[in-house]
């Protein structure tokens, strides 16, 4: 299996600035445009891009965020594999403090419940997510994936969390945090372009999150069902707010 793991420590560098960058070039050290990925040079033409396959779910953030029930229940993963689960709505219509278990990889292929202990690396994430659905290929932002699927980006903050994000039919990538509304921007506020350029670091008076780094690209199949399933405590995710 090919992957970008040996490009993280470069990948981690740049999602760990505390300024937003451009994300059309990695070379490109220019600030970007207020809410935009891009800087006022790459605003209207970059020579790059992930190209679409026509596979790729719309950004619908109402969709997700409107009912409690499917906010609160669904998180990062669900969202990047673009399942709405109707026992998870069903469960938290029976529980009014919704207290229930997000969808969690490894959870099919029966890999144990997350500790403090197992470390979200990105070979223990990657082992997770392909023995679960191994129709999930690895890809890379550049490349275009195969008919009937469509891509996500894996990235995570090796000691505390993982976090999914997918690319939307409009070409950016959008994610959802835990029980947290979903959005397209990331942490400084800047459309998402390249998940790899773009700022994935919460490390504030809220959280201590930051993702800094990345565990490549992959093509998720739409066209057929996938296997997630629950695992773990949700209160363990809600308490890291981003």
């Amino acid at each position: 299996m090919k992957s970008n793991l040996g490009n993280l420590q470069k990948n981690a560098s740049y999602m760990n600035s505390p300024t937003a960058r451009c994300q059309c070039l990695r070379s490109c050290k220019e600030a970007p445009e207020k809410g935009s990925a891009f800087c006022m040079n790459h605003m209207n033409y970059c020579p790059r891009s992930a190209p679409l396959s026509g596979w790729e779910p719309a950004y619908e953030p109402n969709r997700w965020n409107d009912k409690k029930e499917i906010r609160l229940t669904h998180n990062c993963f669900s969202y990047a594999m673009n399942v709405i689960d109707t026992k998870q709505i069903n469960n938290c219509l029976k529980d009014p403090s919704c207290q229930t278990p997000f969808h969690q990889p490894g959870s099919i292929s029966g890999h144990p419940k997350f500790t403090n202990t197992d470390p979200k690396t990105c070979p223990n994430m990657i082992t997770r997510l392909m023995g679960d659905n191994q129709t999930i290929l690895p890809s890379a932002f550049e490349l275009k994936c195969p008919a009937g699927t469509s891509k996500f980006a894996l990235i995570v903050d090796q000691d505390e969390d993982y976090h999914f994000l997918r690319q939307d039919s409009n070409g950016f990538f959008s994610q959802k945090s835990g029980a947290l509304p979903v959005t397209n921007l990331d942490a400084l506020g800047h459309e998402i372009f390249d998940v790899e350029l773009a700022n994935h670091n919460y490390n504030n008076r809220n959280s201590k999150l930051n993702y800094d780094r990345s565990c490549g690209y992959f093509c998720v199949p739409r066209n057929r069902r996938l296997h997630i399933k629950v695992g773990g405590y949700k209160k363990t995710r809600r308490s890291k707010k981003v």
